[in-house]
């Protein structure tokens, strides 16, 4: 039986939802003792619900992030690169073909390989910011880089309080670090399987600014990304704190990855738009198409540039 598109859709969204909202309950329930609990006075509902919240507004953050990065910046960010690199984008608008069942898990890449690169990308700048945090170092001098840095640091351990209420102050850092995580996918998404772009004396600039700017974080990180060294250090004798914030901090990507996908239809329509009434950089970028730029010098392209643009 073949679900409808709008069936599909609500599909698609469901479930990385809740399994979202099974990773906070995880969070809230495993990762402490009752002991603890009990110390700090606070319910594990109360901790699911406040992650919960936290969840909530991920997926605000995914759905403006690719909103306003990928529909109303992206296009000005392209003409950037291309002014400073001296290399020009043609673009193609196309229509996003229906695919095979089996390929369908391509087209749901919000439930497995967005959520995986946010986490791996979080962890691994968590570390680098782990491994800068002044406040590690004695004598460090009080300053706004530092409070950021140890902010931002869910790699920390509690000091002056318990693990429950350290882990909790964690979650605006996990918020912020999914948040710089989801930058890069949120400019490049809304050009995949929907424009077809090709670099003129480079690699085309959606897919270059996601290779440059991950190949840049993993490669610092690959030790780090080693399964043996990632269980022993996050997980077998850390602290709560890890285990709350590394399981929280999947729920977040799930979450992120929704509302990047409930909002990248906006983004290409914005983009489409901005390519329809010319508010692009025209000496950077090219648009290859007639329906939306009928007057346009840059289709004598189209036979030089034929078989890279087909599909």
């Amino acid at each position: 039986m073949k679900l409808s598109g709008q069936t599909s859709r609500a599909i698609d969204v469901a479930v990385p939802l809740i399994l979202g909202f099974v990773a906070y309950s995880v969070a809230a329930v495993s990762t402490f003792s009752i002991p603890q609990l009990q110390h700090a006075r606070i319910d594990p509902l109360a901790i699911a619900l406040l992650t919960s919240t936290a969840g909530f507004l991920i997926i605000g953050l995914g759905y403006g992030s690719i909103v306003f990065l990928g529909g109303i910046c992206s296009l000005n960010l392209a003409g950037l690169i291309g002014k400073l690199t001296k290399t020009k984008q043609v673009i193609r608008p196309k229509e996003e073909k229906r695919m095979q069942p089996s390929l369908a898990i391509i087209r749901r890449s919000h439930l497995i390989y967005l959520p995986l690169v946010l986490f791996f990308t979080s962890i691994a700048l968590g570390w680098d910011i782990y491994s800068a945090d002044p406040s590690k170092t004695l004598g460090t001098k009080p300053g706004i880089l530092r409070f950021i840095v140890h902010t931002l640091n869910f790699l920390a351990t509690p000091r002056h309080t318990t693990g429950v209420l350290f882990s909790l102050t964690l979650i605006p850092g996990l918020i912020t670090i999914t948040m710089i995580s989801g930058l890069a996918p949120s400019i490049a998404l809304p050009y995949f399987r929907r424009f077809k772009i090709i670099g003129i004396n480079s690699a085309p600039f959606h897919s270059t600014l996601l290779t440059t700017v991950f190949g840049a974080i993993i490669s610092l990180n690959l030790l780090v990304g080693l399964l043996g060294l990632f269980y022993n250090f996050f997980w077998v004798g850390a602290p709560t704190s890890y285990h709350y914030a590394l399981i929280s901090l999947i729920g977040f990507s799930l979450h992120y990855s929704v509302g990047t996908y409930i909002g990248r239809g906006k983004a290409q329509s914005i983009i489409l738009r901005k390519l329809a009434n010319a508010r692009y950089a025209q000496k950077r970028v090219v648009l290859l198409d007639r329906t939306l730029d009928r007057n346009t010098a840059a289709t004598k392209l189209v036979s030089h540039l034929q078989p890279q643009l087909e599909d």
